[in-house]
């Protein structure tokens, strides 16, 4: 038989199931915004080094034309 007392603890483990959900939920937001940003550092230092290589290759390119 349901009682009343079996109903609230139920309705207790539950509400403690929704909390742990929701920290998680969060948790994984927070990360999400944390791998963003490490993300945009990687391709800002990508287009760097993307940058010295073509500069690199520029100063060769100069060099083998000038003789």
């Amino acid at each position: 038989m349901i009682t009343l007392d079996s109903l609230n603890e139920r309705k207790a483990t539950v509400l403690e199931d929704i909390k742990k959900v929701e920290d998680a939920i969060r948790q994984i937001d927070e990360q999400r915004v944390s791998l963003q940003a490490n993300l945009y550092a990687l391709q800002g230092a990508n287009q760097q080094i993307e940058f010295f290589i073509n500069s690199e290759n520029e100063e060769i390119k100069e060099k083998k034309e000038d003789g």
